[in-house]
């Protein structure tokens, strides 16, 4: 398995989420293996949707490879932005991973997820780096198994 440090250098992130703690601690943990500069932030769903469309038409290297959500956003509208990642991405060739990382501890809120090809992984928060690693390291495996790989995610940020 790679370390955080190779894994998530020169990767650029999204992290979508309206509670401004857990965005400071998110980035405090992101920045120990990434460049600040590297880190983007938006508020909202709708926020979220235009950056995404913005940059993909004016300024495509700049695309997220990383996109951490917080499905709790604005009363649960954060799966708006997985239903519409989930059709915007058949059409973009940029390869972004959507991980949801959320406060939430409702079982439903993980089936829910995996009724979505793009979520790449279901993390709680506060972020664990070591998880959210394991995840972008078994693309291969999570794709053959991602109900597995989500549920031990799941689990073991719950102990």
């Amino acid at each position: 398995m790679q370390t955080a440090n190779t894994k998530l250098a020169n990767k650029k992130i999204l992290v979508v989420d309206d509670d401004q703690f857990s965005i400071l601690l998110t980035q405090l943990k992101l920045r120990n293996y990434c460049n600040q500069m590297d880190i983007t932030v938006k508020n909202s769903v709708s926020t979220a949707i235009d950056y995404l469309e913005d940059t993909e038409k004016n300024n495509p290297a700049m695309m997220p490879d990383l996109i951490l959500l917080e499905t709790a956003i604005e009363e649960a509208q954060g799966w708006d932005l997985v239903t519409f990642f989930e059709q915007w991405g058949k059409g973009t060739r940029h390869q972004a991973k959507l991980v949801i990382l959320t406060s939430s501890q409702f079982f439903s809120d993980f089936r829910r997820s995996k009724q979505f090809d793009c979520v790449s992984g279901f993390l709680i928060k506060p972020l664990q780096i070591d998880l959210l690693v394991k995840l972008m390291d078994s693309e291969v495996e999570l794709m053959l198994d991602k109900t597995n790989e989500m549920a031990n995610s799941l689990l073991f940020a719950l102990k």
